[in-house]
């Protein structure tokens, strides 16, 4: 991966370049304003545009997708393995069923785990079947039977997405990413509020963001007048501790009735604090969640802990910090075990 520097005086330039020069699979990684050299500064108030960017390489996209297009990947042999961490020994000795001893040794908590297991018994009985990849084949698809699917968007052209959690979840990165897949692949009209809340909201990398898609940042959505288009709103990230800043947040929620509330989550924290996020945030009423940094935990299998532990769905899942990037809809498949070289 080679990495581009460009600079222009504007963003829409910066961008125009980056696509001539990289192509319109080109990956924006960063963008900053430079400041103003020399005497210039006498006369000039904003310096040029930097962008980082690259073109991915259609290699290793292809072998990327043909590692997730298989139908299922057994995450253990059947052969003794001496060298199984001590998580895995002990499920091991407490279930028949090595896959579900495996999940529970890779996140799934004990008492999901029994209701999986308990589900499992009751339609294939208690002997599990004596090929690992029949097993397996068995406790996923008894698993998948547990997911919910986040209910669909309207087809209208409008609608209002709030964008909540704690700070560092990533919800300016997944607003940004959904953003850019709503205006160049969807081609729909879009517009975002830039909202302060208990605290100022200094998210300026979203304001450059939207610059160099033409799409209006508003500050106060008081003053607005147009309708019918999709709305993101930024908001800045609340401390799951300050019970004021979650009483101000809820108060600032209910004054936007018709919006959708999502609660992101950073994947890589441990599943413990996660759940203690999700019970500060749950009095905000959201809608779903959506789960982040995926890139930084391999261990996916703990997120089932939301689908079996609350009645909230996944609604996407995101990894890395390249927009658009790695943004979809989340799928129970999603969730499953992958290749150590598969990505999402």
């Amino acid at each position: 991966m080679k990495l581009v520097t460009i600079t222009a005086p504007t963003a829409p330039e910066a961008l125009a370049r980056v696509h001539d020069e990289l192509g319109p699979d080109a990956v924006v990684v960063n963008v900053r304003r430079l400041p103003v050299q020399g005497l210039a500064r006498l006369w000039q108030r904003q310096g040029p545009i930097e962008v980082v960017a690259f073109a991915p390489d259609v290699r290793e996209r292809h072998r990327q997708a043909l590692e997730q297009a298989a139908d299922i990947y057994v995450p253990y042999t059947d052969e003794t393995d001496s060298s199984v961490s001590p998580a895995e020994d002990g499920a091991r000795a407490r279930r028949r069923w090595r896959s579900i001893a495996w999940l529970e040794s890779m996140g799934l908590w004990p008492e999901h785990a029994d209701r999986l297991e308990t589900a499992v018994t009751r339609l294939y009985g208690p002997e599990p079947p004596a090929l690992p990849a029949d097993e397996w084949r068995t406790v996923r698809t008894v698993l998948a039977g547990f997911w919910r699917s986040s209910p669909a968007e309207g087809a209208g052209p409008g609608g209002m997405h709030v964008f909540i959690g704690p700070p560092g979840s990533g919800k300016t990165t997944v607003l940004c990413k959904w953003l850019t897949q709503s205006l160049l692949a969807e081609d729909r009209a879009v517009r975002v509020w830039r909202l302060d809340g208990s605290t100022a909201n200094t998210a300026e990398f979203l304001s450059l963001h939207c610059e160099m898609l033409h799409v209006p940042v508003e500050r106060d959505p008081s003053e607005t007048r147009e309708e019918g288009l999709l709305t993101f709103v930024d908001l800045p990230g609340v401390d799951p501790h300050d019970s004021a800043a979650l009483t101000a947040l809820r108060r600032q929620l209910r004054e936007l009735p018709a919006a959708r509330v999502h609660l992101v989550l950073n994947a890589a924290y441990e599943t413990g604090l996660l759940f203690e996020q999700w019970a500060a945030f749950s009095s905000c009423g959201p809608a779903d969640l959506i789960f982040t940094h995926l890139d930084e935990e391999r261990r996916r299998v703990k997120l089932w802990n939301f689908v079996l532990g609350t009645d909230c769905t996944i609604a996407f899942l995101s990894a890395g910090q390249k927009i658009p990037g790695e943004f979809q809809p989340a799928a129970s498949e999603l969730l499953f075990p992958r290749p150590g070289t598969a990505w999402m």
